[in-house]
């Protein structure tokens, strides 16, 4: 071989060579920069993720202070926009939006039992009709009785399984026994309900159940109903003689000014001696310290988080106390 033909093919090699570690380069090269940038992409949404909950902190705080600042946030006209959850509030580049749901309105389930730690009959048999008129609605899924004896059973501290003889069906609750079937299982609470999302955990509640009944339930406050605060249909279940019709005339008659005093219902149009005599003990005008729902959203782009806090204002200390609290992105 000649010594020309021998250069060539060295030549040759080094060229293939050279060639690879360019191709090898530049194969590393592009995988840096996708490192590179799908880092850059995490930490710029990471960033907006923490922009948008600090913005739904805000959210929160602001509810706080209004809380702090009157005796009745969601019945004082100022604060409107908070009760309505209507008002979007900008911040920076992002944006926030919060809802105040006044709680003593709605029917504590832990007041099923009565300080005693026997049943409450009068708040049974409220949480049964109440169960009835969600019944009646045409698109709603049935609720069975028996939530009731579950719901008692999962709040008592025995290990007995409730029957509510005076159920005509369905009266009958669950005990730690019949969750251990379950998979996965778990045990009964046997003590108060913390958050009314534990009610997802009895016998009974299906997901269409608890949506039909969240909004109507709490676990918080003194057992009376906030007559100022309650939903129609709580207002409705005070009390077997009472409809719809007289609830809506209590709803708008609250609209135009809060009842100051529970004598004050005797004026409404179409309330009786009787109705008045068997719902005057269950409910209140003035809660001495009302518990709120806060739901606040902050929002940067297509970033969301959302924060949602169980709050009560503590009128002996004068501050607002934060009872649950959480968050989601």
């Amino acid at each position: 071989m000649s010594l020309r033909a021998c250069r060539h093919r060295r030549n040759g090699f080094v060229l293939i060579v050279v060639l690879g570690m360019v191709v090898l380069l530049a194969a590393l090269l592009f995988a840096f920069h996708r490192t590179t940038l799908a880092s850059l992409e995490m930490a710029e949404s990471f960033r907006q993720s923490e922009r948008a909950l600090n913005y739904a902190r805000a959210g929160l705080s602001l509810a706080i202070a209004a809380i702090a600042d009157t005796n009745d946030v969601t019945g004082d006209p100022r604060y409107a926009g908070l009760r309505a959850g209507e008002e979007t509030f900008p911040i920076g580049d992002g944006r926030f939006e919060v809802t105040v749901t006044d709680e003593s309105g709605r029917l504590n389930l832990n007041s099923l039992l009565d300080k005693n730690g026997q049943l409450n009959r009068r708040r049974i048999d409220q949480l049964l009709r109440l169960i009835d008129l969600l019944n009646r609605r045409k698109e709603a899924a049935r609720i069975g009785y028996g939530v009731v004896a579950a719901v008692i059973d999962w709040i008592d501290p025995d290990d007995d399984v409730t029957v509510l003889s005076f159920v005509d069906s369905g009266g009958r609750g669950a005990e730690s026994e019949y969750y251990q079937t379950l998979s996965p299982a778990y045990r009964c609470k046997n003590g108060p309900m913390d958050t009314i999302e534990e009610l997802q955990w009895v016998k009974g509640v299906t997901p269409e159940a608890f949506a039909a009944l969240r909004d109507l339930l709490t676990t918080t406050g003194s057992g009376r109903i906030n007559i100022n605060a309650a939903p129609p249909l709580v207002i409705e279940s005070l009390s077997e003689h009472m409809d719809a019709t007289l609830a809506r005339m209590i709803v708008q008659r609250r609209q135009v000014k809060p009842f100051e005093t529970v004598a004050e219902l005797r004026d409404v149009p179409g309330m009786t001696d009787n109705i008045f005599l068997a719902v005057k003990e269950a409910i209140e005008v003035k809660p001495k310290n009302a518990c709120y729902r806060v739901t606040s959203r902050g929002r940067v782009e297509d970033r969301t988080c959302e924060i949602e806090a169980l709050v009560q204002r503590n009128t002996g200390a004068g501050n607002v106390d934060i009872l649950l609290y959480r968050q989601s992105n």
